[in-house]
């Protein structure tokens, strides 16, 4: 990254106020980012190809966003590892822009500056010094125990059924599960908490394409649920994340004000969702790879040690968010490419994870890669605090299923959700076959 004068743009330029910006860029063929049925058939590999080799900094025009404005897009390993290492590229806005860090479409303005990951450091990372503790090593260590009772009690109920949607019946399951224990949901809630969160993954609205009146009246329920649960355990702290979030203080000398109930309703209902919803989708991705690439399963079976690498190929493989945004603080320059202060930048990084120059032959599913330097956790101060977990997660599924299942058979064709920002199997038909 570069503070210098900018020069013009040679490829992919913002276009000027009079150019008809509302046409797609040749090297899109057509496919509009923002369109979100456009997804439907998996993420479009093909595309991104063509932007890494000839528009690596892309001006994308406002297409089907609800702004009216267009974004950048970077498609290269280095561009993203570096812009999200980067403090000039904004998680909450700046540059001008009042609000809307992360998303290509603007959010709730109250939002930004609220949120985890709609802040900037160093609020940010004092917030997440507050909560990493429930996911260390010592708390996954107690957690992969009850994980592993969980996960062999659903394969061995599923090996009888036999033909079952994977992505909805096991690959929710460990995700719903494991953060319910994190959030020390009382137990008599689950029920009620997995349906919740069923919903909010918005699997329902996927199906027709935009926000249902049940989901975001659902949205609420959790919303006031997480609200009841904080002050309860503000009253009388546990042993869990909620209670970490309830009672915690930022470092001292670290500057920051207290943490208000507003960052602390928002997060809770931000870990239920992003500790459901990437799990489920890493690893219905996961096991549809290795569903479609029997060797690689048999080679599993032979070899448990190929256990560790087959988890970061999936997460490699499958990268559960393809893309978030940032907003320009500053002008800049990537590459020979004029960034102004305000701009928003996408950062892709199943792109990223598909460059050539970084990973051999990317398209295709290896467990035995190695190295595998992937950013399915995303890249810098931004980066999942909970990536551990999320590598516990698959690593107790793959087990699980390898104690017991011979071969995993598609029993029909996967369904994707039409959706630009997670990485959705919604549906995944299989048949366990037992060892």
């Amino acid at each position: 990254m570069s503070v210098d004068t900018p020069k013009p743009s040679t490829s992919g330029g913002k276009p000027d106020s009079t150019s008809t910006a509302q046409q797609l860029p040749a090297v899109l063929d057509g496919f509009d980012l923002t369109d979100q049925p456009r997804f439907a058939n998996g993420f479009p590999h093909e595309v991104f190809a063509r932007l890494r080799r000839d528009a690596p900094v892309l001006f994308h025009p406002p297409g089907q966003t609800h702004d009216g404005e267009g974004f950048w897009v970077l498609s290269r390993y280095a561009d993203i590892r570096d812009a999200a290492a980067d403090p000039a590229f904004s998680s909450q806005g700046g540059g001008g822009r009042r609000s809307g860090g992360t998303h290509i479409d603007d959010v709730r303005p109250e939002l930004p500056g609220v949120m985890i990951n709609m802040m900037d450091d160093p609020r940010h990372q004092a917030l997440k010094d507050v909560l990493t503790p429930a996911v260390g090593r010592q708390a996954l260590a107690v957690l992969d125990g009850k994980l592993r009772q969980h996960m062999s009690r659903q394969v061995a109920s599923l090996l009888e059924r036999g033909h079952f949607d994977f992505a909805a019946e096991l690959g929710a399951s460990i995700g719903v599960h494991a953060i319910s224990l994190l959030l020390g949901i009382p137990e008599q809630d689950w029920p009620k908490f997995a349906e919740w969160t069923g919903s909010l993954m918005g699997f329902d609205d996927r199906e027709v394409g935009h926000p249902t009146e049940r989901s975001q009246k659902i949205h609420m329920e959790l919303f006031h649920y997480g609200a009841r649960l904080l002050a309860a355990r503000k009253a009388q702290p546990s042993d869990d994340l909620t209670s970490l979030l309830a009672n915690g203080q930022m470092a001292s000398g670290s500057g920051e004000k207290p943490i208000t109930e507003l960052e602390k309703q928002t997060c809770f209902s931000l870990m239920v969702l992003a500790g459901t919803e990437s799990t489920r989708n890493t690893i219905s991705g996961g096991i549809l790879a290795l569903a479609e690439h029997p060797e690689q399963w048999r080679a599993l079976r032979a070899d448990r040690s190929l256990v560790p690498s087959a988890v970061e190929e999936m997460l490699r493989w499958t990268t559960p968010t393809p893309y978030n945004r940032r907003t320009a603080t500053r002008d800049l320059r990537i590459r020979d490419t004029q960034i102004r202060a305000g701009d928003k930048v996408t950062l892709w990084w199943t792109s990223a994870n598909m460059d050539e120059s970084v990973f051999s032959n990317p398209l295709s599913f290896d467990i035995r890669r190695n190295p595998n330097p992937h950013m399915a956790f995303g890249y810098g101060t931004h980066s999942c605090f909970g990536d551990h977990l999320g590598r516990l997660e698959l690593r107790v599924v793959l087990e699980s299923l390898l104690d017991r299942v011979e071969r995993i058979e598609l029993a029909g064709k996967p369904t994707w959700a039409g959706s630009n920002k997670h990485t959705v199997v919604l549906k995944m038909p299989v048949k366990l076959i037992g060892a």
